[in-house]
């Protein structure tokens, strides 16, 4: 077991690895929506800002014809960050190269594995849990479609994630002053560029912000003081977090053109007004889709999402669907609900750090059931269900009267996985496979 300890989490980077990199160009063609992302990234990174495109631009460019980019600015409603890193990719590999569209995205997915492996060791206080937690993420389906798919889903989940990272370096620090906060900084910067990617950052921010206002309030009874620590964090974080968000915008602000640039001389009331129509389309966004989700199923996974479908001949067929290994997911439906009900009474530290992520990730977009979303948006919160399995099956061994056995069927579970995820990998990734092969894989009505 010695040798698992050492070697365990690099052995699970490598499989990782393989599963999000295997044939990362397949297909070249745009899936879902790297139709806006990856055309909106090549024209940010040769102008500054995202450009329009003519009608019906991606069979063109999928043809390797990138620079059809109109010289007008093109209206987009996410921030700028996670289109430049996708840009790197392009830049380094081509536009014209469909790894390119995607390799910034598959590193990040990898990098997350490691990530979850450093959190989950410490949340759980275990480094062989700190492998469980591991090992699920890199076999899950919708941690491996999100990472070979040029969206910005899992660069906003690798870097909210690297804000929780921090967050729990800085609970370790017990000597600091209040004002003293290397690791809180940290924080606030890592949720700054995950607001930087997408607005739903935010409430990462928020959650965040006011756990560790609350920690603080718990430590003492001296209200002036715990005024004193609230507005001391606040002056941490949230500017911080501010300036960091504004530094993504840089290209729009130096380059000539952006979109709103001309609706005010000054530059910043002018990217409150774009802000300000951005949020208004946010709000709004209530366009039927097929495979929109409520987020009361979210955890139960009924409505996955169809990144990409295509028949390859009679009784064949190419698919790439966001679904997750559903005894993953449906684990973690029973794990979240467990640890939910269980917080209430005992209010412990650990169940708090896992129900954390919820409540920054999940918890909001409950409110949002009229707008049109979808079931992958959870990989923003993923590691936190994977965390509440962990959590749930370590507490089951500890309570148990015969803690061998459970670890045996615990064993039992991750290699049922593990086969589960092998019978799916064909979907994740596009594989050529007969059409009934496909159909047996649509275990609930809902996924088709």
């Amino acid at each position: 077991m010695k040798f698992l300890d050492r070697f365990g989490i690099w052995a699970i980077l490598a499989v990782g690895a393989v599963a999000r990199l295997w044939d990362l160009g397949y297909p070249h063609k745009l899936v879902f929506d790297e139709t806006y992302y990856v055309k909106d990234a090549w024209t940010l990174s040769e102008a500054g800002h995202e450009l329009a495109w003519p009608n019906n631009p991606n069979a063109a460019f999928e043809a390797g014809h990138v620079n059809g980019f109109t010289d007008s600015p093109a209206y987009v409603v996410h921030p700028p960050l996670g289109k430049w890193i996708i840009a790197l990719g392009m830049r380094i590999f081509g536009a014209e190269n469909s790894v390119g569209w995607r390799i910034s995205v598959a590193l990040i997915g990898i990098a997350m594995i490691y990530l979850t492996y450093a959190i989950a060791r410490r949340v759980l206080d275990s480094s062989r849990w700190g492998l469980f937690v591991a090992g699920l993420f890199a076999i899950d389906g919708e941690a491996i479609v999100l990472a070979r798919t040029g969206l910005l889903d899992t660069i906003l989940a690798f870097f909210a994630l690297l804000a929780f990272y921090f967050l729990l370096r800085d609970h370790e620090r017990h000597n600091d002053s209040v004002w003293r906060r290397p690791w809180l900084i940290a924080m606030a910067v890592s949720l700054g560029a995950a607001t930087a990617v997408k607005w739903s950052g935010v409430y990462f921010l928020a959650a965040f912000c006011l756990y560790v206002v609350g920690r603080f309030a718990r430590k003492t009874r001296d209200v002036w003081q715990s005024i004193h620590k609230a507005v001391a964090t606040f002056l941490i974080t949230v500017p911080v977090a501010l300036a960091a968000y504004l530094l993504s915008w840089t290209g729009w602000f130096v380059s000539d053109g952006g979109y709103g640039k001309d609706t005010d001389p000054n530059p910043f009331l002018a990217l409150m007004k774009y802000h300000e129509g951005a949020y208004k389309f946010h709000v709004n966004l209530s366009t039927p889709h097929p495979y929109e989700s409520n987020p009361f199923t979210w955890l139960f996974m009924v409505r996955p999402t169809s990144f990409f479908y295509e028949s390859c001949g009679t009784g064949c067929a190419t698919a790439i669907t966001a679904i997750g290994n559903p005894l993953i997911w449906w684990a973690g439906a029973i794990a979240v609900i467990s640890i939910f009900l269980g917080w209430i009474t005992r209010r412990d530290r650990t169940s708090s750090l896992i129900l954390l992520g919820l409540v920054g990730g999940f918890v909001p977009w409950l409110f949002f059931t009229q707008r049109t979303v979808f079931w992958f948006y959870t990989i923003a919160f993923e590691v936190w269900v994977l965390l509440a399995i962990a959590l749930l099956l370590k507490r089951t061994v500890e309570l148990s009267s015969r803690p061998n056995l459970v670890k045996r069927w615990i064993w039992g579970f991750a290699w049922s996985c593990a086969a589960v995820s092998l019978f799916f990998y064909p979907i994740w990734v596009g594989t050529k496979i007969p059409y009934w092969f496909w159909l047996a894989h649509m275990w609930l009505p809902s996924w088709i």
